[in-house]
Parts: structure tokens; sequence; C-alpha cells
């Protein structure tokens, strides 16, 4: 059984309030308990809702703020890994990424289900990031070519870069029916960071509307969680990523955000008793 201290540091994934521009966000997670934000910098999707920071005013505003409230960026998100994919493109994400001191960045299936393509993306971004102290984590899910787990170990091996990992979200753990005993077999080393939520049991018709605005709180739900967190190693980073705005709308954002921090930890610490 993974060791997960129910005070581990805690990191909010964007999606959760993706509404929230950087700044806002890194105040209202500081004051909600999270000590690591993510940040949407490039869309997930074509006209998806996107925070670039590009200019050095954003930047400079963006380290202070986060100097201010003593916290950290996980990783800046998300980029497809499309058949045109062009890692160079990406070079102004990374900088500025590396400019707040982001250090992981995530990538995820685009438009092709060639995983030779795949990888020698996944390896082309992985080698571009490198140079910025920023490593690259693939996240599968099951309604994008990377499917599974299985997918995103095949992926891994065929790029066969030491700056390119697999995050595990435990949704799509479940969502893509992944053989959760693979976890054992990973070498830590190629491990990234891990997203907490929960959900039903049964899955619903569409993945992608739960993904993005039905997730539930850890715990909340009835997917066994605990049989994916006792499979995973020592050291891992942990995040939430449990968008509330929908569910919850007699909440403010602020309030929402201390949910997840008070359920997770609840929970955690339920699991540890």
């Amino acid at each position: 059984m993974a060791n997960i201290p129910h005070t581990v540091p805690l990191s909010l994934a964007h999606l959760s309030e993706l509404d929230v521009p950087p700044l806002q966000l890194v105040e209202l997670a500081a004051r909600a308990g999270f000590a690591a934000v993510g940040l949407r910098t490039s869309p997930a999707s074509p006209g998806g809702i996107v925070y670039p920071l590009r200019t050095d005013a954003e930047q400079a505003e963006m380290r202070k703020c986060l100097a201010d409230n003593g916290m950290k960026i996980a990783e800046v998100e998300m980029v497809p890994l499309t058949a045109a994919l062009n890692a160079a493109d990406y070079k102004p994400m990374m900088e500025a990424g590396a400019a707040i001191g982001a250090t992981r960045l995530t990538v995820g299936g685009g438009d092709t289900e060639d995983f030779t393509i795949v990888a020698d993306k996944l390896a082309a971004m992985a080698e571009q990031a490198r140079p910025y102290g920023i490593a690259i984590d693939l996240e599968f899910m099951p309604f994008r070519p990377v499917k599974t787990l299985s997918d995103a170990i095949d992926v891994l091996k065929r790029a066969n870069h030491p700056n390119a990992h697999i995050l595990i979200d435990v949704l799509h753990v479940f969502r893509s029916k992944s053989d959760i005993a693979l976890l054992r077999s990973i070498d830590p080393k190629l491990l990234g960071p891990v997203q907490l939520c929960d959900g039903p049991a049964k899955a619903p018709d569409d993945l992608v509307a739960e993904a993005r605005t039905r997730r539930l709180l850890p715990g909340a739900g009835e997917l066994d969680l605990k049989s994916v967190l006792d499979t995973l190693p020592d050291g891992l980073a942990y995040g939430v990523e449990v968008p509330l705005a929908s569910q919850r709308p007699d909440l403010d954002a602020g309030q929402r955000l201390a949910e997840l921090v008070k359920s997770t930890r609840a929970y955690l610490k339920r699991r540890n008793a």
C-alpha cells in the first residue's frame, strides 16, 4: 500500500475551476489549502479555454503571486499528440511554463491511433521540454486514441525517452477498464502525478461530459480508489481534479476549492485508518 498521508501536499487541476483565471486561481487555491496549481496554458481542444501567459509582465505577475501565496505550479497543459504536431511550435508554451516554475507538461492522445506516430510525437515533446527542466506526462483517456493504461505503456515503450512519463487519472483508470495490476509492473520512474476524484460504479453514456463536469469528490462515489492507490509506489505527487461548478452552483469558487481539499483529506484519512 502506497504511503499517502492525509496531509500530503495537493495540487489543483485547472479543470476544477477552468473559468477562474490563473492569478485568482492561485490565490483561491492557496486559501483552500492546496500547495500547487496546474494551469491550462494550451487548449485541450480547438476553441477551448486557455491562459497562455506569454508576456514577460504576465509571468512576472504570476511569479509574485505564487511567492506571495506560498504556491507552486504543478504542471501546464494540455497538448494533444496529433499526427501534424510539431514540437517546436510548443517552445513558447514551455518557455512560459519554465518562467513561472512549471516542471511538468501534460499531453494526451490526439487524432491518430497509430501509436508509432504518437510515440514519435511524445519523444519529440519530451526532448523539446528537457532543456527547460520540464517533464512530459502522457494522460490516457477512454475517449482519446491513447485510451488505457496499457496503451500509454505501449506508447511510452515506443517513445523510449527518459523525459516521458504516464499521468494516472483515477477516473480514466476505471472508465477505460484498465488493468490495475499493470501499475505494479511499471518502473516507478515512468510514473508522473496522480489525479484524484470519484464517480459512480456504472459508467455514464457520455464519458467526456463526466470527465469534464460530473466528477465526484474523492470518497463520495463508488469507485474502488483504494485498489489503485494501494498499487502505486511511494513518493508520487497527488492532485485533485473535480469540477464542481455545475454540481454546486450554491457555492462560490473559493468554497468549492475548500471542499475539494476537505473531502480529499477526509478520504485519505479514512483510507489510512
